[in-house]
């Protein structure tokens, strides 16, 4: 069965240790990059992906209405922002990421949040065409160079 879990002093270590494929290297930042910065970014929230006892990605998310979030011009501030979403190269193609979006919109649902946003790389072999399945749809918008999506909740 498939957990999320809050990163703890437990879970940074195993968490660190997974990676996607090579090819992909350009796609994400490295789960330790993301638990760093998560220091400086407010609202943010990381969740280890879990299989039982064995650790098979990331999800970070950031909650825009945070007080204290760092909106740029454009930004949702009725959104929570898939902020990096990574499955280890060995678990890839099973479900995890499909089930961390399922994770990430009942999250924004909880919240009271009217919009579930990422971005991501336009390139061959990136996630695009799972989120576009999943209902995202871009906004015109691009952020850090990658394509901005959309899931309207309500």
């Amino acid at each position: 069965m498939v957990e999320f879990i809050l990163l703890s002093q437990k879970t940074l270590r195993p968490l660190a240790a997974l990676t996607v494929r090579d090819d992909q290297a350009g796609f994400v930042a490295t789960n330790l990059m993301t638990m760093a910065q998560s220091i400086f970014e407010s609202g943010s929230d990381i969740y280890g992906i879990w299989n039982g006892d064995e650790p098979v990605g990331l999800l970070a998310t950031i909650d825009m209405a945070h007080p204290d979030a760092d909106l740029d011009d454009g930004d949702d501030p009725d959104g929570v922002y898939i902020w990096r979403l990574m499955v280890d190269k060995s678990q890839q193609g099973r479900g995890y990421g499909k089930a961390a979006l399922e994770f990430a919109k009942s999250v924004a649902l909880k919240k009271g949040r009217a919009n579930l946003v990422i971005s991501v790389v336009d390139e061959p072999g990136s996630a695009l065409p799972l989120y576009q399945a999943f209902g995202f749809v871009p906004t015109g918008r691009l952020v850090d160079g990658e394509v901005e999506l959309i899931m309207r909740l309500y």
